[in-house]
């Protein structure tokens, strides 16, 4: 038969305790602070005085041999204090940060440049800066990603298409809406690397006759036009150079179904043929 297993001692449960009991506690102390990390992380973001417009950006696909890449980050001085950024950390040396030097003033405005160079990693990327600035005890992250394509030139753009549409007698692209500052972002390292870049902006109208303007083929103008004044406007914000784009005649159509007076029923058959396209090349 098998020996009876000994029982432990009333010493063995008191040392087992006393061992135990403050391993207990400073896992349960580890717990509460790893829970409060993401509220604490947040509250130092939010108390940062430069707000920013968006604080991560994609590149999507880039060439390994095409040179560095860059993208600026616009912000504005949300505090009543003159802020001075003190440093813009890299994390790691393929990253380089830009910063002005001068003191930004209640409601001014300003920007972050921050370049990536590709040469040799070829593979999916995330990096980024960490802002401070002066007398703030808290940092700031600015990220970047995307993909490298292994021993490829520049990957010229991708899409290179974007496609804003209507509703009826809508004639202006909404300049905020986040996918259409995006794809314009994108153009500003092409309007750097190349000596230009063609754009072309297709508009269309249905046959609907329109409220607002003299008849459709004015509609279907008007929203080419402001497409074009929307397109520049962020460029500009972003500090593209703007004597590098070139804007190939305007595409204005007229077109869908023929106009029948229960249009309000019909509007489905009508709505495709309410956009604006936006190409570039």
């Amino acid at each position: 038969m098998w020996p009876k297993p000994l029982k432990p001692s009333k010493a063995f449960y008191i040392e087992t305790r006393i061992e135990t009991q403050p391993q207990f506690l400073i896992r349960l102390g580890l717990f509460f602070i790893l829970l409060a990390l993401p509220f604490w992380g947040r509250a130092q973001v939010e108390s940062f005085p430069l707000k920013f417009q968006h604080i991560t950006y994609d590149f999507g696909p880039i060439g390994e041999l095409g040179g560095a890449v860059y993208h600026q980050f616009s912000f504005q001085n949300a505090s009543n204090d003159t802020v001075w950024i003190t440093s813009a950390a890299a994390s790691c040396h393929c990253t380089v940060g830009e910063f002005p030097k001068e003191g930004i003033p209640p409601k001014g405005i300003g920007s972050i440049k921050i370049s990536y160079d590709p040469k040799g990693r070829p593979w999916e990327f995330e990096s980024g800066l960490e802002l401070k600035v002066k007398n703030r005890p808290n940092s700031f992250p600015l990220t970047i990603k995307g993909k490298t394509i292994g021993g490829a030139e520049i990957i010229r753009f991708a899409p290179a298409e974007y496609t804003q549409k209507f509703q009826y007698n809508e004639k202006s692209i909404v300049a905020q809406d986040a996918d259409f500052k995006a794809f314009v972002g994108q153009m500003v390292p092409l309007i750097e690397k190349h000596k230009s870049i063609k754009i072309q902006i297709e508009s269309s109208a249905s046959h609907v006759p329109t409220k607002s303007f003299s008849d459709n083929k004015e509609l279907t103008a008007v929203r080419a036009r402001e497409a074009r004044s929307k397109v520049l406007d962020i460029l500009q914000n972003f500090g593209a150079d703007l004597s590098k784009v070139e804007f190939l005649d305007d595409i204005t159509l007229v077109q869908g179904p023929a106009y029948s007076k229960d249009y309000k029923k019909q509007m489905a058959k009508y709505i495709p043929f309410q956009y604006v396209k936006i190409r570039v090349f």
